[in-house]
């Protein structure tokens, strides 16, 4: 006769038995707890106890909680146990921001459907991410069949199961006892102490000698900020300033702070230990501001783009750099191929530590070997490619997600070239690319191994009423970031009815980079949304030098600039597509001459703080035919332009004047072939951003008012110089075209 099914009674008991072994190893014990929703929530909330966080919906009354969005309010904290209902739904960004809660000795405990009909159910969390018209409904299930996969292949996860006997509770392996002896100050291991060492010798030392600090998570890096920034104070160098992507990451290390002799806190939750202050500024706000400080402390750093942190470096010289090394929410690996290279150059010499050891658990803890595991933390690129990775040897394809999810290799070679890429790769990343209706996988293989990857997503096909609605600013429909973007903010009503694709994401391998991978991936991305008859493809991105140019080269022309920059990026988002039918090319090719002549008056209004640089390049994307520009004006605004360039004439009375001219002139080849890249920027600074005289003597290292005036002279009459020649060059030897 089969034993009986578990009751509360003996998981309770079973729970008490084995959490002594665990303690003393002090691992984390993974529990799963399945069944109908009914028996999985009354043995969860039989759980319960004070030292008890639950995630979701269903705690009994009194219990702490946090819903799915506010999970990451719980980061840096600790506590025995955490049960984490996905009984309604998973959200995997969810998950991995809470696991790093128990502390060794506890255990995390995830409510969950039957493992054997999880992946079949509607999970509403997937509504979040589902593009308009589909649901949840026609989600593909596979990275929850993967999950139950990995769930039940785990020896060390106890699996409690509905109507099935109680199983014997798993036993730790190895482990590390906690020691005995009390800490000699605050931190909590050698290296966390050594962290705090080095990051106060940053403070007193030299500038431009940064510390790049990273981790991986739980080992106790924000704590070791904290520490350090209270003893800065204490040694009276100077402010310390934090940012981040976010406040709430952070609050640990100042909760840290504020516990140290001489620190207190302030009503606006500033910390100041005497004269000296310790503030949080969020990373657009603080370029934006530039307050003095002694010491910069960037937590996170991995999720900023690297033109922020650089300009961050360029302004804080003495600086650190702390980044987890496998997140949920961002990677030191991108981080370091994307950005320490560049810091090399900026500093004079740089410093690394890496933190090991961890503080809340012992090594080798089961739970978050799983995690990572299960959400692919520690997905890593192949680490060496074959000695010839030509181009022409590369298999491009779409994949399947169905057997992408099965093929646990190739998924962790494919997921870790995005984390290494790109600085917001997350868990929902992945069950996106898994699971949503109208995405796509796409990758380049050679011998076997991924070395490039995209992802894409179909949009449009939006019905008249409903276009028209998000063109009147009456309607946002989830997903179509870039018909629903051209409709709603660069005022083209007609594309929210085109149908496109857009490029999530596009990462190639750090070895196989600048060799052709990513034009072949669009390439075949493009070819086959034609095959499909779609209008368009396009793209939303945070703009960069590099990326401006790499779309353009594949025939992407620019449509549209975001009027904000993204408080955690600093970067501003540029839309940019390619025409595929006969009416996607019109669009496509109207939309960018309208861009075009709406970008200098954005320019003097919400773009008036956007990279002058930035701007002149986009205007150098507007293929002006050839010719002077200048014959084009009326003879009053002629003479006063050939005045500025020439003699002396008032630059501001000629305002209307050169803001006629200068944006086609700027867009001539020959014109970009003769001035540097700066020289076009501060005339697009001066004359159709209108930023104030020292602002651009500053930009541009000028003495004042009156030396960028006579660099602008200097600067048009090259550019006069430069549509001359191209004039000649374009008549025959007679002088005649």
């Amino acid at each position: 006769m089969p034993a009986d099914p578990p009751s509360s009674d003996a998981i309770r008991a079973a729970i008490d038995a084995i959490t002594p072994t665990w303690q003393s190893a002090r691992h984390r014990l993974p529990v799963v707890i399945s069944g109908a929703s009914n028996w999985a929530l009354s043995r969860g909330r039989m759980l319960v106890d004070t030292d008890t966080l639950w995630i979701g919906t269903g705690a009994p009354a009194g219990t702490p909680t946090l819903n799915f969005k506010r999970s990451r309010e719980a980061l840096g904290g600790e506590c025995r146990q955490v049960i984490f209902n996905a009984l309604d739904g998973l959200d995997p960004d969810a998950l991995g921001a809470v696991a790093g809660l128990p502390r060794g000795g506890g255990r995390l405990v995830l409510l969950t459907p039957p493992l054997d009909q999880w992946p079949q159910l509607a999970d509403p969390e997937l509504a979040r991410i589902t593009a308009y018209p589909h649901t949840a409904w026609e989600a593909r299930g596979v990275f929850v069949a993967r999950l139950c996969r990995l769930l039940r292949a785990c020896p060390q996860v106890w699996h409690l199961r509905e109507g099935q006997p109680l199983p014997v509770p798993p036993r730790p392996t190895g482990g590390t006892p906690a020691s005995s002896e009390p800490p000699e100050d605050a931190c909590r291991t050698a290296d966390q102490r050594e962290a705090v060492d080095r990051i106060r010798a940053v403070a007193r030392g030299r500038p431009r000698r940064p510390l790049v600090l990273r981790s991986h998570r739980g080992r106790g890096k924000t704590s070791a900020l904290g520490l350090a920034a209270a003893g800065v104070l204490a040694d009276g160098l100077g402010d310390v300033l934090v940012t981040a992507p976010r406040r709430a990451s952070v609050e640990p290390l100042f909760a840290l702070a504020a516990s140290q002799p001489g620190v207190v806190t302030e009503s606006n939750g500033r910390l100041h230990h005497g004269d000296q202050q310790l503030r949080f500024i969020p990373p657009d706000v603080l370029l934006d501001s530039l307050p003095e400080a002694r010491l910069l402390l960037i937590d996170e750093a991995a999720a900023l783009p690297a033109p922020v942190l650089e300009a961050l470096f360029q302004a804080y010289p003495r600086c650190v750099f702390a980044t987890t090394e496998h997140g949920y929410e961002g990677t030191g690996r991108g981080f370091a191929i994307r950005f320490q290279a560049s810091l090399a150059r900026q500093a004079v010499s740089v410093h690394r530590l890496t933190l090991t050891t961890p503080i809340r658990w012992a090594p080798n803890d089961p739970l978050e070997a799983l995690i990572d595991r299960l959400l692919l933390l520690d997905a890593d690129p192949v680490e060496t490619l074959p000695a010839d990775p030509a181009v022409e040897r590369v298999d491009v394809t779409a994949v399947d997600p169905a057997r992408l999810g099965e093929d646990e290799p190739r998924l962790s070679e494919l997921f870790g070239l995005l984390i290494s890429a790109h600085y917001r790769t997350t868990p929902r990343d992945l069950r996106q690319l898994l699971d949503v209706p109208g995405s796509r996988v796409w990758q380049a293989t050679l011998q076997g191994h991924v070395i490039a990857t995209g992802l894409t997503q179909d949009e449009g096909g939006l019905g008249t009423a409903l276009s028209e609605a998000v063109f009147n600013g009456e309607r946002r429909v989830r997903g179509h970031l870039l018909p629903q973007t051209m409709a709603a903010h660069a005022g083209e009503p007609d594309w929210p009815a085109l149908r496109g694709r857009r490029i999530q994401r596009i990462a190639a391998h750090a070895e196989a980079r600048r060799q052709g991978l990513g034009s072949r991936l669009v390439q075949t991305i493009a070819q086959q949304a034609r095959d499909d008859g779609l209008d368009f493809l396009g793209v939303s991105f945070g703009v960069e030098d590099d990326l401006l140019a790499f779309w353009a080269a594949q025939g992407m022309r620019p449509l549209h600039l975001g009027h904000h920059r993204d408080h955690a990026s600093g970067q501003r988002a540029q839309v940019m597509a390619m025409g595929l039918s006969d009416r996607g090319r019109d669009h496509v090719e109207r939309s960018a001459r309208r861009f075009q002549q709406r970008l200098p008056a954005l320019a003097a209004g919400p773009l008036r703080e956007a990279d002058p640089a930035l701007l002149a390049q986009l205007l150098a994307q507007g293929q002006s035919p050839a010719g002077n520009d200048l014959l084009a004006l009326v003879p009053a605004d002629r003479r006063q332009v050939l005045a500025c360039a020439h003699r002396q004439h008032h630059l501001d009375a000629a305002l209307p004047a050169l803001r006629a001219f200068l944006p086609s002139g700027l867009g001539h080849q020959m014109v970009q072939n003769t001035l540097p890249l700066p020289d076009r920027a501060l005339l697009v600074g001066r004359f159709l951003q209108l930023r104030e005289p020292e602002d651009l003597a500053t930009r541009f290292d000028l003495s004042g008012k009156q030396a960028v005036d006579t660099q602008s002279r200097r600067i048009l009459r090259d550019l006069l110089s430069a549509l001359e020649q191209d004039t000649a060059d374009q008549s025959g030897p007679d002088g005649l075209a």
